[in-house]
């Protein structure tokens, strides 16, 4: 058992650069003669799959449009079914806090303004609201979907 060559064969030379790059070349050319070549064919493909699946991929961005319109709509009216009492009074009490005077003046605007519609119109205007808006009914719940759909 003596020395003999080495189990791992020596690599190969490396490539010479001028042959990758005509080598290189010459698979760029062919391959954009072929496409040049079938560009009409691709074209035509193209187009044809376009036409079968746009309509229905811009059907599918409309109905989807609508319902995320829908939803926060339902949701903007919720919220503001939810919160909006309290956040006027919230409005109402900081104004109170922050400007006395302001909120003076600006209630008896309001009352002003009351006295004038009900002169005008001959009826208070907390009666010229509807019933069911001014104390709602605790039987039927709201639907703010009719008309939407």
């Amino acid at each position: 058992m003596g020395g003999g060559s080495p189990s791992v064969p020596a690599p190969p030379p490396p490539p010479d650069p001028v042959n990758a790059a005509k080598a290189n070349e010459l698979f760029y050319r062919s391959s954009m003669e072929t496409y040049v070549a079938n560009q009409g064919d691709i074209a035509a493909l193209e187009q044809r799959l376009r036409e079968q699946y746009n309509p229905r991929q811009r059907e599918l961005e409309r109905q989807m449009s609508a319902l995320d319109a829908q939803r926060a709509a339902q949701t903007g009216l919720q919220l503001e079914r939810e919160y909006g009492p309290q956040r006027s009074l919230e409005a109402l009490r900081r104004q109170y806090e922050m400007d006395p005077n302001a909120f003076a003046v600006q209630r008896g605007m309001g009352q002003q303004a009351s006295a004038q519609y009900a002169r005008l119109y001959g009826q208070s205007p907390e009666s010229s609201v509807p019933y069911g808006v001014t104390r709602p009914s605790a039987t039927k719940e709201a639907n703010y979907l009719t008309g939407l759909s």
